[in-house]
């Protein structure tokens, strides 16, 4: 019966892990928490960056829809008669044969 019960003691102390073992895993899970903590907090930064450049992009598409919108009205007067006579007079300088220019100096 004495052996029986050393044998008892024995297992019962190597079943308990050390201290130093206890140390060990504790800092294994501190170390895993703040790493989560750490990648939160750096995906929050990402994200408002994200966000950021996201309304930049949706400004500049704004932008160029309204652009696209000038050019194709730009496109619909080149084609008219009116227009050809307007750039015809104001860039070129041109009148009509039967037209009187005076110039105010």
């Amino acid at each position: 019966m004495a052996a029986n019960s050393k044998r008892k003691k024995i297992t019962r102390v190597a079943r308990r892990p050390s201290l130093m073992m206890r140390i060990i895993i504790g800092l294994i899970c501190v170390l895993a928490i703040a790493s989560g903590i750490a990648f939160y907090f750096d995906q929050e930064e990402q994200l408002d960056r994200i966000m950021a450049n996201r309304q930049t992009l949706e400004k500049q598409l704004d932008e160029a829809y309204s652009r696209n919108g000038e050019l194709l009205a730009l496109q619909d007067m080149v084609d008219t008669d009116e227009y050809v006579e307007k750039v015809a007079r104001d860039q070129l300088g041109m009148v009509r044969p039967d037209e009187i220019v005076f110039e105010d100096n």
